[in-house]
């Protein structure tokens, strides 16, 4: 409706709604873009140059821009080529290892109630949130040549004489295993605490075994967790530094100290630039995996 002189009408608010909504929406915008602009800064425009410079040839403290697959078939061949698949078996069967774990303690803990439960999560996020490298050193400590963990086998039988352990392969599994365990339990706590209970009960009174009704109905709906249980475990894993340098020494190289030598020490970008952009291509594959895995996934309400 207009007024007699033919001016829209106002609203009865005077038109001053709109223009605090447009100022939100704004607002909004702007306080979104700040992390997008972080992100793109510091995230995307290094992993850009880090794409660049692997296709470029090496100066010592330098790269000079053009185009060679040198850089990918030296990092795909010999010494860096077996580094490169050796991070990868270490990456997935650590972190199988770590979910073969952690689900049934995870199970356990979600099957407790009140502060039990809120007890158990404790005792698994304290020790995690504590430093990473003085638990990484607590546990050369256990694995070295008269620790504990020497007395301990030599005491049930299972080994005699010293533990010539550190400085290995096999110390750098079990160092991720132990590193990176509590990040796999929380979220399989989560998602298994969020079955409802009257759906493993139904499949119970319906005949089924507690091992059907593990896999046809706990299992099935432990997609996501497991899924991000592997995630943060795996991912991680590939490009682990800290824990073979340590545990491994000259024995456990992995990936990780691979390009931190060629940054650091030869100063051959291009080659590092190439062996991290095979890390990435890997963790984007597991990524896609994951996420094909928890595809179509639907939640049971409670």
């Amino acid at each position: 409706m207009a007024q007699a002189n033919g001016n829209p009408a106002r609203s009865a608010d005077g038109g001053r709604t709109a223009r605090p909504r447009r100022s939100v929406a704004v607002a909004d915008h702007l306080i979104a873009a700040v992390p997008a602009l972080w992100l793109a800064v510091f995230f995307l425009l290094p992993l850009a140059f880090t794409f660049v410079f692997s296709f470029g040839h090496s100066l010592f403290g330098g790269v000079e821009l053009g185009f060679t697959l040198d850089n990918y078939r030296l990092a795909l061949s010999g010494f860096y080529g077996a580094t490169f698949l050796r991070t990868l078996r270490f990456a997935v069967t650590a972190s199988a290892l770590c979910l073969a774990v952690a689900f049934p303690a995870a199970l356990f803990i979600a099957r407790l109630s009140g502060r039990r439960k809120n007890v158990a999560l404790l005792l698994i996020l304290i020790p995690y949130f504590s430093s990473f490298l003085i638990r990484i050193m607590a546990l050369t400590m256990l694995m070295a040549r008269g620790g504990v963990v020497e007395w301990l086998l030599n005491g049930v039988g299972l080994h005699a004489g010293p533990l010539d352990l550190l400085d290995t392969q096999t110390a750098v599994f079990i160092g991720m295993v132990y590193a990176y365990l509590p990040i796999a339990i929380i979220p399989l706590v989560v998602v298994l605490d969020r079955i409802p209970r009257a759906l493993v009960e139904a499949s119970r009174d319906l005949g089924a075994s507690r091992w059907r009704t593990f896999r046809h109905v706990t299992l099935p709906l432990t997609r996501p967790g497991i899924a991000t249980a592997a995630l943060l475990t795996a991912v991680p894993m590939l490009g682990e530094l800290v824990i073979p340098r340590l545990l491994g020494g000259g024995r456990g190289l992995l990936m990780g100290q691979a390009i931190s030598s060629q940054y650091l020490q030869s100063q051959n970008y291009p080659l590092g630039s190439a062996m991290a952009v095979l890390v990435l291509v890997a963790v984007g594959v597991l990524v896609a995996a994951l996420a094909r895995m928890t595809k179509g996934f639907v939640e049971v309400p409670r």
